[in-house]
Order: C-alpha cells, then sequence, then structure tokens
C-alpha cells in the first residue's frame, strides 16, 4: 500500500511540474505569443513581444456606452502599438499610440458601444497589458 502511494505521488508531481521555468517580469511565457481573454463586456490582451509586427481585430461583446481602457507597457525597447476603437457603425471612436514606456494609462470611453478593437504593432518590442471593460 505504501508502495502505491508512495508510486502516485511520484506521478503526480512529475506531471503537474513544469517543464521550462518563466523568467521574472515574463507576463505569459512564451514570446511573441499573445493571450487574450475576452468574455462579455471585457477583452484583456497580455504580451512579451520581441520585434513582432501584428495585426488583431477583435469583434466585442459589449453592451454599455461606458467603458474603461487601461494599458501597462515596460520594458520598451522598440516600435510602436496603435490601438483603435470602432463603433457599430465601423466609424473609429478611439485611437490609442504607444511608442515609449507607459507605466499606466486609463481613459473612459463614453458615449458608444465599442464593437471592434483593432491592435496594430510594427516591430515592437516590449511586455503589455491592454484592458477595456465595461463600467457599472
Amino acid at each position: 500500500m505504501k508502495k502505491i502511494a508512495l508510486a502516485l505521488i511520484i506521478l503526480t508531481v512529475s506531471f503537474s511540474c513544469r517543464e521550462e521555468i518563466i523568467e521574472p517580469n515574463n507576463l505569459v511565457g512564451n514570446i511573441n505569443e499573445p493571450i487574450q481573454v475576452r468574455e462579455r463586456n471585457s477583452y484583456a490582451l497580455l504580451l512579451d513581444a520581441k520585434n513582432l509586427t501584428m495585426s488583431l481585430s477583435v469583434p466585442l461583446y459589449f453592451s454599455a456606452a461606458k467603458t474603461r481602457f487601461n494599458v501597462r507597457l515596460f520594458g520598451y525597447e522598440s516600435g510602436y502599438t496603435n490601438i483603435s476603437v470602432q463603433d457599430i457603425s465601423k466609424i473609429e471612436r478611439f485611437r490609442y499610440l504607444i511608442a515609449e514606456e507607459v507605466s499606466y494609462h486609463t481613459e473612459l470611453l463614453d458615449g458608444y458601444v465599442p464593437t471592434t478593437i483593432n491592435i496594430n504593432m510594427e516591430n515592437f518590442s516590449g511586455k503589455i497589458s491592454i484592458e477595456f471593460r465595461k463600467i457599472f
């Protein structure tokens, strides 16, 4: 019985341990692989980028005309990130350009319901967190 219990403990520890170790201050673990969390009335993107050029167009499922935008960027090295928001009529209602270190920026988007977020990066290197969430 003790041998079976010991074997189960060893197997559990072996399969639950991570193969790689994530460096300190690494948001997600993998370079140039964004993590996106999209739920009703919220959207978040986490990314550790190295010379990344990409474009994302993300449909949103928001139901309110008040949204909070937050961005954090640290370890900025190069390039830029351009974030824009469109309403249901495909009219651009908000734009934010990131081309330098931003410890924290927040802004209230009011008077329209966001339906699409466009994120464009050009030769971007840095660790970034972008969040949109409904204000109740």
